[in-house]
């Protein structure tokens, strides 16, 4: 392997290495209303927020398998759902009791908002532009990883080019 061979491949991992770690940094602030369900629900496994019944449904839909065979997404997004139809169904006027309800039960139901409040960040959640612990956050375990095999990966090339230095000078 030449030189200049050696150098392209270092870059190019490089490269990748940081395009691994920028795309979380990269993602639209604005997300779709089912993710902003999934990512709800994976804070505190719970969904505490208010969403439509059409957010609640393709949440479902698009919800990943291992979420959805390993946890109780399911039920908690159906519980979700009934919730917001009880709240619409009592802010409608529908029933005859519409008169002994507060006006906590008869305010519409509205999206749930991102927080823009002040963050408790790590130095690495800040560089991913996430707070960890949402759907789209990158797991620390891989960071790690990623980061002992750049350095095994760097230390190999080290040593390679130790041994080519040491042979070429014994020619000499």
């Amino acid at each position: 392997m030449t030189r200049a061979n050696a150098f392209l491949f270092i870059l190019l991992v490089c490269g990748a290495g940081i395009l691994a770690t920028a795309s979380p940094a990269l993602a639209a602030k604005s997300q779709p209303c089912w993710k902003q369900v999934i990512n709800d629900w994976s804070q505190d496994g719970s969904i505490d927020g208010a969403y439509s019944a059409k957010c609640i449904e393709e949440a479902l839909d698009r919800v990943p398998e291992d979420i959805r065979a390993y946890s109780d997404f399911e039920e908690q997004a159906k519980a979700a759902r009934l919730a917001a139809g009880r709240a619409l169904q009592s802010s409608g006027g529908g029933s005859d009791n519409s008169d002994s309800a507060t006006e906590d039960e008869a305010a519409p139901i509205k999206p749930r908002e991102p927080e823009t409040g002040p963050k408790d960040e790590t130095l690495i959640q800040s560089a991913l532009g996430t707070n960890g612990n949402n759907a789209d956050s990158v797991p620390l375990p891989l960071l790690i990883l990623l980061g002992l095999a750049g350095a095994l990966i760097a230390a190999g090339g080290v040593g390679f080019g130790a041994r080519k230095l040491r042979a070429h000078r014994a020619d000499r």
